[in-house]
């Protein structure tokens, strides 16, 4: 748990959501530290029920991914999905740099 925390403390992407994002909701007239602390507490309250659903799907996830076929489905899937990822890139860079 410490060592997440410590993880949490120096993750580049929750610095830059309260240094780029979080200031636009501050009203300058009005006290500055109370407003980022509620919306912090805000932020991490939200985060905090994003993960618990990913915990949540990954567990059932889980438990359908237990056979063989599931894998391979799952797999086929996965990969049939990363290829047309791939193939819209091609295209777009095709498209893009075509004069």
């Amino acid at each position: 748990m410490r060592r997440e925390f410590l993880l949490a403390i120096g993750n580049p992407k929750a610095i830059l959501i309260f240094t780029a994002f979080l200031p636009q909701f501050v009203v300058p007239d009005e006290d500055v530290l109370t407003q980022f602390i509620i919306l912090g507490a805000i932020f991490l309250a939200l985060e905090w029920v994003a993960i618990a659903i990913y915990a949540y799907l990954g567990l059932h996830l889980q438990r359908w991914l237990a056979g063989a076929k599931a894998k391979k489905i799952f797999n086929r899937v996965c990969g049939s999905l990363l290829g047309g990822a791939g193939l819209s890139l091609l295209v777009a860079g095709h498209a893009v740099s075509a004069p």
